[in-house]
């Protein structure tokens, strides 16, 4: 007897509108970099989202000084588990008053410039190895 195929069940989740963008101690690297810095911060936001999960608790966005040059800010949906945004509303924002991005920047933000640090790292790497095609 061939036993029921019961479908997997995936978790509710919720769309929230995020935009990250660079540190100001990251500007001069960025622009020295030889790669678009807006391409570089959205590989960044890409690598820290790849296996991160939205934990339960409220973490204050950081105060670090970002960068104010807007034309490197990634923005992008992301989709939550439901099940912590309405966790972290009924504790930091019974009123709905803020927006869902200020809820989970404060966990998001730091691994993406993170992310942004390494990339850095591993485009300057690069650089430091001399490559067959640079030769005539």
């Amino acid at each position: 007897m061939v036993s029921p195929i019961r479908p997997r069940r995936i978790p509710a989740t919720r769309k929230i509108d995020i935009r990250v963008n660079a540190l100001e101690r990251q500007e001069e690297a960025l622009i020295d970099c030889g790669v678009d810095p807006a391409h570089v911060i959205r590989a960044a936001l890409r690598r820290a989202v790849k296996n991160w999960e939205l934990g339960p608790d409220f973490i204050p966005p950081a105060g670090e000084r970002r960068t104010r040059i807007t034309e490197w800010r990634a923005r992008t949906s992301l989709a939550v588990d439901d099940a912590t945004v309405t966790t972290l509303l009924r504790a930091h924002d019974p009123l709905n008053v803020m927006s869902k991005w200020t809820l989970i920047r404060g966990q998001l933000e730091p691994r993406v410039w993170a992310e942004i640090d390494a990339i850095l790292s591993e485009i300057a790497a690069y650089a430091a190895v001399p490559h067959g095609d640079d030769e005539v």
